[in-house]
């Protein structure tokens, strides 16, 4: 299989998608912030859905897991970069039921700390039909958020972090480089057609 190392010179970055142009943007909106309310978490759920097909649905009631309770996971998450799993899924159970949703807003949250997850980066590392059981799973995305942190110790990595950088115009953190060239590199076209 072909890691990011050996795929990101030929990925090409469309910095006239509106995802890259808006992305700096969302990043700032949290950066400033030391806590987070209800309000924050019910905008930060509508930019990462303005980034997906999907309708953002927020379940307060159904999910067991009140706005101002979501909140406070993002305020943690924001303030001490981790959430276990199950704190993820509560996150996740109350943004659309969606693993995805809850992984963009703690991104834009704490983009250091938390990577993007979706069906085309579940393909890029598994080159398996990303099936909903598979992409909204505590385990899955965990052991992502760690292969991640190991290729950042990988002695090739200064250079792609700098190259993606260059590519995009400007800098994003270690995750979103790495997880931006699995996400171009993993279409789901590929994933339906593979089987």
């Amino acid at each position: 299989m072909r890691t990011v190392f050996d795929i990101e010179r030929e990925v090409a970055i469309p910095q006239g998608a509106s995802y890259i142009i808006s992305y700096p943007y969302l990043i700032d909106y949290f950066a400033s912030k030391p806590s987070l309310s209800a309000g924050d978490l019910v905008a930060g759920a509508h930019m990462a859905y303005g980034w997906m097909p999907t309708i953002l649905d927020l379940y307060p009631n159904q999910s067991g897991v009140s706005l101002d309770a979501g909140a406070e996971l993002l305020t943690k998450a924001k303030q001490n970069g981790f959430l276990d799993d199950s704190e993820i899924s509560a996150l996740a159970s109350l943004v659309n039921n969606s693993f995805v949703g809850a992984s963009k807003l703690l991104h834009f949250v704490t983009p250091d700390n938390f990577a993007i997850w979706d069906s085309r980066v579940y393909f890029f590392l598994h080159a398996q039909r990303p099936y909903a059981s598979r992409v909204n799973s505590a385990t899955n995305y965990r052991e992502y958020l760690k292969t991640l942190s190991d290729l950042r110790r990988d002695s090739r990595f200064p250079g792609f972090h700098t190259s993606i950088n260059r590519k995009i115009g400007y800098r994003v953190s270690t995750l979103r480089a790495l997880e931006l060239v699995m996400f171009l590199g993993g279409s789901v076209k590929r994933a339906d057609n593979a089987f």
